[in-house]
């Protein structure tokens, strides 16, 4: 295995027979290069009208206002919106805002769309402790077991042994931008193992720890 990747290890189980997520090692993840289904949204017109006519995205007091599976967003316009198809959502569409450093430093605007970057990102399986390599945000514990972190759009939310924590980059007041990749939506299907520089690829996310 090339120096500088690490692989997720199996859950283990207690004497009780209950799962228990031991502490992973972080690991260096990409995403294909690719075109990336999200579209910038200067007025109303620029929104995808699948979207509208689905209920997956309304406007309201001068923002957009839209349903991620991790709940309630919004964003200005002029923001860069991404969507998914997700069989959890009502609408059958998860839809985000990606963050303008994210979209400036992970992705390239062309004429025809924006499309991915091998840009390689931080991510560490999520357990039962806390994830030291994103101490500064705002993590909290819940009471389901589950983990969410308050983003720059709103609150994600992720359970052991079924999401990753991953850091994009480090903001300018010091603090982690971050997030959390669901397993089984199709953002996880498009990410790639990789070393430090996100050239050697050992595999697919989505292969290594299938959903």
């Amino acid at each position: 295995m090339p120096l500088g990747i690490c692989l997720p290890r199996p859950a283990q189980k207690t004497l009780a027979g209950g799962p228990k997520t031991q502490k992973e090692e972080k690991m260096k993840i990409r995403k294909k290069e690719m075109k990336k289904d999200a579209v910038r949204v200067n007025t109303w017109a620029d929104m995808p009208r699948f979207l509208v006519e689905a209920g997956a995205i309304v406007s309201w007091g001068g923002k957009l206002h839209f349903l991620s599976r991790e709940g309630l967003e919004e964003a200005p316009f002029g923001s860069v919106i991404a969507w998914e198809p997700s069989q959890e959502m009502k609408s059958g569409w998860n839809v985000w805002a990606l963050g303008p450093d994210y979209v400036r430093e992970k992705l390239e605007e062309r004429p025809d769309g924006f499309y991915t970057r091998p840009v390689p990102v931080e991510a560490e399986p999520i357990d039962d402790t806390f994830p030291e390599f994103l101490r500064g945000a705002n993590i909290s514990r819940n009471a389901d077991g589950s983990w969410s972190v308050k983003t720059d759009w709103g609150v994600s939310t992720g359970f052991p042994g079924r999401a990753y924590w991953v850091r994009y980059r480090t903001k300018g007041d010091g603090t982690p931008d971050c997030n959390i990749l669901t397993k089984g939506e199709k953002s996880y299907e498009d990410y790639l193992v990789c070393d430090e520089k996100g050239g050697e690829v050992v595999g697919r996310l989505a292969d290594i720890d299938p959903a």
